[in-house]
């Protein structure tokens, strides 16, 4: 297999290989250029031409030409047409990547078949993954996609001027179209990037452009006419700019002409007149390159050893005095800032297929060994998820892979979510991927996708414990996976089905208590079960059932199904878990002593079997007034309840006993001692936690890490 290394620009492109002696070069193209120019011309019949012709083409004003639409890799909603014809920037990359396939055939002499193929560090998941669909539609094998300032430093760290000494080093890449900084520290066997970077949407067009509107406007209040009007004319000053910039790079100033609608107009552009036009945007690269130093612990611009600088626009004398005004010396040099990113992919793709055991060139094996320092790379974004803050106020970033994590990274999380095994077209867990920095605002970060997880297996009390895995791999790209963990015999993987993100996302700046009441949720059950002993004759049964029906009249019998049980001596289940209003306060009317005088039967067990069909979750209300002669019956029975998920909570009255009432209830909190006269209050209250917290589903909430989590299901209202 024959690959090489390919620097996809924005406005140049270039590509390289390793020689027999393990030395890198450069490949030039069909026109003896060691740069191929990023533009495409689509003309109305035959092939696409790219290169020199094609920005010949610009230049003289046709229309049908493309140019920096690597800006627009990862928007979907992007697209040029020509003839009729749309066309995306993955598909006019993929032209590009045609065009140095063949030259770098045509000059090796041979199939190339594969690339490791760079990009700009900042690039996000889905602009990664579109030039790795470009290159697949030029017919490259992807061996890898690497940062552009990484690129470099390979390339650099491999020359000798750093080997064989440690050196941090900031790589400074200023492009044609994007701006990336990295921070690298080079050994002999080790490359690693400590942090990284930038701005796709940076680069020397945009001091092209300044200088355009400048002279545009000269001549516009000369003339009283604006070239920018007429596509031909507006082509030729951006080529004339571009000239002119390149001409202020070695010269203090530089003439520029503008012909338009038979004017002509001649303005001198001195160097001092470009660098204050532009000096914000030098500033934006500063601002850039601070942030990243200031990423690395105890790092500072003195305790730089150098300043590497990458990309043709760092030509620019303002660029150098930027770095030594910063650093108090001048930059690093020893690569060639147009080659160093192609260099440095070539060696990164002998080394991957040396360690495959295919590295070769022209069909025989390398004469010398070739061995690359191992390459440490970070990622530019955080990865995160959609989910809910502890109180369901409010939606987050809850990241997962912080940014600067070295790649390859993973990590993973785990959720318990509710199943149904009555109705499994419901179980699924939709996770909204989340790329960026901003915590507290999910709509600020690239939602890289819906990433649907099915195929639960049905567990005891229907509570699916799932653990979510997240990962960069050596792309940068993203890997998402899950397993139920739970599952009978072991833990499972289940099936994933990646969504477009809904066009409607507006939900996320309502609050997730607000959402829920919108959606269908699986019900949950509540089983109330008062004691019917001798002592709860008279006034306190007639509470007991006015706080019943308290409780029931503010709860949603869609939602919460009830269920009435009296124990004393004996049990009795007066209704099952109902949603029938009438049944269940039927059952209510009918609560009275009789089941015994004393309270030998514990509730816990029977309670649970009137749930035992019951999907969602779990709740038992003990009312009692006494003392309990099976406590340690009662003490494992709930435990065994607490144990499948049910959340219990016991309410005394008279001479209950509050020590026992703990041991019982899920949590102390949850274990009430109150006056007969406030009992019907205390039911009330209990009917607004339920509504209030009756979330079912598979939301996704973040950890609470900075305070202990809470205990029990009422414990907010208890506690």
């Amino acid at each position: 297999m024959t690959a090489i290394g390919i620097d996809l620009g924005t406005t140049y492109s270039a590509m390289a290989t390793v020689m027999e002696n393990s030395t890198p070069q450069i490949i030039k193209n069909c026109d003896g250029d060691s740069i191929t120019p990023s533009v495409v011309y689509i003309p109305a019949d035959g092939e696409p031409i790219v290169g020199s012709e094609a920005k010949e083409f610009q230049a003289v004003g046709e229309s049908e030409v493309a140019s920096f639409f690597k800006r627009e890799m990862g928007n979907p909603d992007f697209f040029l047409t020509f003839h009729d014809r749309k066309y995306t920037p993955v598909e006019l990359s993929a032209q590009v990547l045609k065009k140095l396939k063949r030259d770098a055939e045509a000059q090796l002499k041979q199939p190339v078949d594969a690339a490791v193929i760079t990009v700009p560090a900042y690039f996000n998941n889905s602009q990664r993954n579109d030039t790795i669909t470009a290159a697949e539609m030029a017919g490259l094998k992807v061996l890898r996609i690497i940062n552009e300032p990484t690129a470099a430093a390979i390339a650099y760290g491999l020359s000798g001027r750093s080997k064989g000494t440690e050196q941090t080093t900031m790589v400074y890449d200023l492009g044609g179209g994007t701006f990336d900084v990295s921070i690298v520290r080079t050994s002999g066997n080790e490359i690693t990037v400590l942090a990284s970077d930038g701005d796709h949407k940076l680069g020397g067009k945009d001091w092209d452009d300044r200088v355009a509107v400048y002279l545009a406007c000269e001549f516009k209040k000369e003339f009283g006419d604006d070239p920018f009007e007429d596509m031909e004319s507006f082509n030729d000053l951006l080529v004339s700019c571009e000239n002119a910039k390149r001409e202020l790079s070695e010269r203090e100033s530089t003439k520029v002409k503008i012909a338009y609608n038979g004017q002509v107009g001649r303005y001198t552009l001195t160097r001092e007149k470009f660098e204050e036009l532009t000096q914000d945007l030098l500033e934006r690269t500063k601002n850039i390159s601070q942030l990243v130093l200031n990423s690395v612990p105890g790092l500072t611009w003195e305790k730089l050893d150098g300043i590497l600088l990458v990309g043709g626009s760092t030509r620019m004398p303002m660029v150098a005095g930027f770095v030594e005004k910063m650093t108090g010396k001048p930059p690093v040099r020893g690569v060639n800032v147009d080659e160093a990113v192609a260099l440095g992919a070539a060696l990164q793709a002998a080394s991957d297929l040396r360690e495959k055991g295919e590295f070769s060139i022209e069909g025989t094996q390398a004469k010398e060994a070739f061995t690359l320092p191992a390459i440490r790379d970070v990622t530019c974004h955080s990865l995160g998820m959609v989910a809910e803050n502890q109180d369901r106020s409010k939606y987050l970033n809850s990241i997962i892979i912080p940014k600067n994590s070295q790649i390859p990274a993973e990590n993973a999380c785990d959720y318990v979510i509710r199943i149904s095994a009555r109705r499994p077209e419901v179980n699924k867990l939709e996770v909204y991927m989340l790329q960026g920095e901003s915590v507290d605002s999910p709509l600020e970060c690239l939602l890289l996708g819906k990433y649907v997880f099915t195929g639960f297996v049905p567990v005891p009390q229907g509570k699916a414990q799932v653990r979510v895995h997240y990962a960069y791999n050596k792309n940068g790209t993203v890997d998402v996976r899950a397993e139920q963990t739970n599952a009978p015999g072991g833990s499972i993987n289940l099936q994933l089905q990646i969504e477009p993100v809904p066009e409607d996302m507006s939900w996320l700046t309502r609050s997730p208590k607000e959402n829920t009441m919108n959606q269908q949720s699986i019900p949950s059950a509540l089983v109330i079960a008062v004691d019917a002993s001798g002592s709860m004759e008279g006034r306190r049964m007639k509470e007991a059932r006015n706080a019943a029906n308290a409780l029931v009249e503010k709860l949603d019998l869609q939602q919460i199904h009830v269920g009435i049980m009296v124990f004393s001596d004996q049990m009795e289940a007066l209704a099952p878990c109902s949603d029938d209003r009438r049944i269940v306060c039927d059952a209510i009317a009918k609560l009275r002593i009789g089941w015994g005088y004393g309270n030998d039967a514990s509730p816990f067990t029977h309670a649970m079997e009137m749930m035992q069909y019951e999907e969602g979750e779990k709740f038992i209300v003990v009312l009692t007034d006494g003392y309990w002669q099976c406590t340690d019956l009662a003490i494992r029975q709930a435990a065994q309840a607490k144990a499948e998920g049910a959340e219990i909570i016991a309410i005394g009255i008279g001479d209950a006993d509050h020590r026992f009432l703990k041991k019982v209830a899920t949590c102390d909190e949850n274990a009430l001692m109150t006056d007969l006269s406030k009992l019907v209050e205390s039911f009330s209250t209990i009917a607004q936690v339920l509504s209030a917290g009756n979330a079912s589903g598979a939301d996704l909430v973040v950890p609470d890490t900075g305070t202990p989590k809470r205990k029990g299901f009422f414990s907010k209202l208890f506690g």
